[in-house]
């Protein structure tokens, strides 16, 4: 008679762990799907390449730069975050300084927006410089 209960409760055990296991796989592919297809969308390298800066302007302050423009996305995709540098260059052409920033929010496809570099603060002001380089990065 122990040795039946043993026995059913054996099984009931390996069924629960094989359960548990199947549950456990299942929720991991799930997990993971979505998780892919969301980064796809975020990091999407093939709409960030699309995005093009159409127009920028470098407009001096006391203290520092901003440099203003406009990006328009020219792909199919929305892209979540764009990041655009500012590389700074002396009359030589030699590397001086660097600023960021970032659009927050989605551009969507065929959409354009304006964006606004901060460089240099009272604190700590840009570099001397004689021209710019930008460049984007889709996140």
């Amino acid at each position: 008679m122990w040795q039946d209960t043993l026995k059913d409760s054996s099984k009931r055990i390996v069924n629960g762990l094989l359960f548990g296991l199947g549950f456990g796989i299942a929720v991991g592919a799930i997990y993971y799907v979505l998780t892919e297809k969301m980064m796809n969308s975020m990091w999407s390298d093939t709409a960030s390449e699309k995005i093009l800066i159409t127009s920028h302007a470098e407009v001096k302050r006391a203290d520092g730069a901003d440099i203003l423009g406009t990006i328009e996305n020219r792909s199919d995709d929305s892209v979540r975050i764009t990041s655009i540098q500012a590389d700074l260059f002396d009359k030589d052409g030699k590397f001086v300084d660097q600023c960021s920033g970032y659009l927050s929010s989605s551009t969507k496809a065929g959409e354009s927006r304006n964006f606004k570099i901060s460089c240099g603060t009272k604190e700590k002001p840009i570099a001397e410089h004689a021209s710019y380089k930008l460049r984007l990065g889709g996140m």
